[in-house]
């Protein structure tokens, strides 16, 4: 009996094999869908589509100049791999909706990203440390990060997914899935521009005093949509009290562009910012004060003059010598408050930005 069941053995593992009772079960549509799912929450790489929507979403819509930084796009994918990972997908079983062609309803209940992390972005607004825009974004998605567990929910969807089949094959088109997974994340680039909003006004800060004494207008442009030649006479308009009626019209020319060349020598560096209101931010700047107004005068003063017009070429030349090599105090790093709402017109009379200006250049 032992020898009979030896050699049935074998024919009967041949048998099931042959009959298929070995064959995996086929994937039908639904199970592709829910394959691609699992795979977009645990696979490298597979959310870059919806992370690249999200980044020309919130360019567009928050009005930023500045740009997502390139190294922060591994960390941000985890960032939504770990959200993905917080909702739960229900698919009906498939149906065949035409030749190759079928659909499959898909249930969802959507984690409200903005909701939940709103309090404590705006927390992190306020108290930014750096100016290392991806570091200051990736501390905030792993203080975040933290609150995605108990994630706020959306009321429950439903959408149709269109699924094809082409020989042994299934695919979805690429914009389907994508737009699943992005309403699935809602809210899911506010982490960022929380923090992007901020910087964005220390790249404006930085660019404004740079096309305001310098001249250097292209950032600037950039954020106000001004023209080349709008920008330029911004820019000549600025220095248009730079002349005295003692002088020629000659003279004044030269006073004026001596001045624009010390203006161009000025040092400073905007620093770490931090939004304390909807319009009021707070930023610290580093300056080594550009003192050849100053040097200027006190050497003008010491000087001995018989005449006018020697008294005119004299102070010119100063003008001339520091506007080539200027002078400078020790640096130092003041705290200014900036408001986005009066910077372009009531900053001439405001106390914060005349210590600024005094601190960069002082005049007197």
């Amino acid at each position: 009996m032992k020898k009979k069941i030896k050699v049935l053995l074998p024919c009967l593992l041949l048998f099931i094999l042959v009959t298929g009772g070995g064959c995996e079960k086929k994937e039908a549509a639904d199970d592709y869908l829910g394959r691609l799912i699992t795979r977009a929450k645990e696979t490298e790489g597979e959310l870059s589509g919806v992370l690249e929507d999200g980044i020309s979403d919130v360019k567009e819509t928050e009005d930023l100049v500045v740009d997502f930084p390139e190294e922060l796009k591994v960390s941000y994918e985890e960032f939504l791999k770990d959200a993905l990972k917080q909702v739960q997908f229900e698919l009906n079983k498939a149906e065949e909706t035409g030749d190759h062609t079928y659909s499959v309803r898909v249930t969802y209940e959507p984690i409200d990203i903005a909701v939940t992390t709103e309090s404590a972005n705006l927390e992190y607004a306020e108290n930014i440390a750096s100016a290392d825009f991806c570091a200051e974004v990736e501390a905030l998605l792993e203080q975040d990060r933290a609150m995605l567990e108990s994630a706020e929910k959306q009321q429950k969807k439903s959408r149709t997914i269109t699924v094809t089949k082409s020989g042994d094959k299934f695919s979805i088109d690429e914009e389907e899935m994508k737009e699943l997974l992005k309403d699935s994340l809602q809210g899911y680039m506010d982490p960022y521009a929380a923090v992007a909003d901020v910087f964005d006004m220390r790249d404006f800060i930085q660019a404004y005093l740079d096309a305001s004494l310098k001249g250097e207008t292209a950032r600037y442009q950039e954020h106000t949509g001004l023209s080349d030649e709008e920008a330029a006479a911004w820019y000549e308009d600025s220095f248009s009290e730079f002349k005295m009626d003692e002088l020629s019209e000659e003279q004044n020319a030269r006073l004026k562009n001596a001045a624009k060349g010390i203006f161009k020598s000025c040092q400073y560096t905007v620093g770490a910012t931090k939004q304390v209101s909807l319009t009021e931010y707070i930023f610290d700047i580093t300056i080594t004060p550009n003192t050849s107004f100053l040097s200027v005068m006190s050497e003008f003063e010491g000087g001995t003059y018989y005449s006018e017009s020697e008294a005119k070429e004299a102070f010119l030349t100063l003008y001339d010598k520091y506007a080539s090599a200027p002078s400078y105090g020790e640096e130092t790093t003041i705290t200014v408050t900036w408001n986005a709402m009066n910077m372009m017109n009531v900053w001439q009379e405001n106390e914060e930005y005349d210590l600024l200006m005094d601190t960069i250049v002082p005049m007197e």
